[in-house]
């Protein structure tokens, strides 16, 4: 065993200069491969769901209870805010009032035939081939369906279970591009979120309201009362062109300088690889060459 140890320390040691080498060349395909590499930003923004107090909105106990509302929960906001951030009614929205499709896929436009060319790449492709076999058409021009992927590939929504608060971040290298994007979906998650109430409001006031009108007691009248003009300052909130549902805790802030690609870890990982299948490879040989198996 000790012998088998040596002669295979001997044989690597023998094979020093062709390991460096082969790692060299990995350092340099390294630096090659960061030279090619885009720069990115990093944008974020930090938010929280707006509490009934930060509206100025009468939120005791009794009115909560009688509107069957429950505390604030940051971690149910995250999958709230990811769901309508990320749907295909939102991404209609910013689009119709921003012409989106036009902003990030202008280039494909096709001035001749007022349309839009196909977008070809390694992924559209491979994509094409599985729709192919499946027998669907597909034809991979910029649409609603296509900002959406976009979207959902250029941002991250990350939830802070300490600070309860959700942080939505981009790595991109046009940082002003996207910290505008990000602004405007925020509007129109804010406005998909104002909908939804809304029509729960109306209920509310319609309920409330023939309630009061059917009810003797005063201290009866008096809690509806409550309840009715808390439903009514909501609603008048909805209407406003502020947001509504979404607080900005910290708004956004782009990095001074780049944040990727990560000079040292590409070098470290293209110099491992390098080392490790050099060796790897040297080992193999001396296993099959070296090694007498019983």
């Amino acid at each position: 065993m000790q012998n088998n140890l040596k002669n295979y320390y001997d044989w690597l040691k023998n094979r020093f200069r062709s390991i460096f080498l082969v790692t060299s060349i990995s350092f340099v395909l390294g630096c090659i491969f960061i030279i090619f590499s885009s720069p990115e930003y990093s944008v974020t923004i930090a938010i929280n769901e707006k509490s009934d107090q930060q509206e100025g909105l009468n939120s005791n106990s009794i009115v909560s209870l009688a509107l069957g509302q429950s505390g604030q929960n940051a971690s149910k906001f995250y999958y709230e805010f990811s769901e309508a951030l990320f749907s295909m009614e939102v991404t209609e929205n910013y689009e119709e009032k921003n012409n989106a499709i036009m902003e990030f896929f202008g280039d494909y436009y096709n001035k001749k035939t007022n349309q839009y060319d196909p977008i070809w790449n390694f992924s559209t492709r491979a994509n094409y081939l599985k729709f192919l076999l499946l027998g669907v058409n597909y034809n991979p021009i910029p649409n609603k369906y296509l900002l959406n992927n976009f979207i959902r590939g250029s941002l991250s929504v990350q939830y802070d279970e300490y600070a309860e608060l959700l942080y939505v971040t981009a790595y991109t290298g046009s940082p002003n591009q996207i910290q505008k994007m990000i602004k405007e979906l925020i509007v129109e998650t804010d406005n998909f979120f104002k909908k939804s109430e809304r029509n729960q409001i109306d209920e509310r006031i319609d309920f409330l309201t023939a309630e009061l009108n059917s009810i003797d007691s005063i201290a009866q009248r008096d809690a509806l009362s409550e309840i009715l003009q808390n439903q009514l300052l909501k609603k008048s909130l909805i209407n406003t062109k502020e947001l509504y549902k979404i607080l900005i805790v910290r708004d956004i802030e782009i990095s001074e300088y780049p944040v990727t690609p990560n000079i040292l870890f590409i070098l470290f990982l293209f110099i491992s690889m390098g080392l490790f299948l050099s060796i790897g490879f040297y080992s193999y040989q001396f296993l099959v060459q070296k090694i007498e198996w019983d």
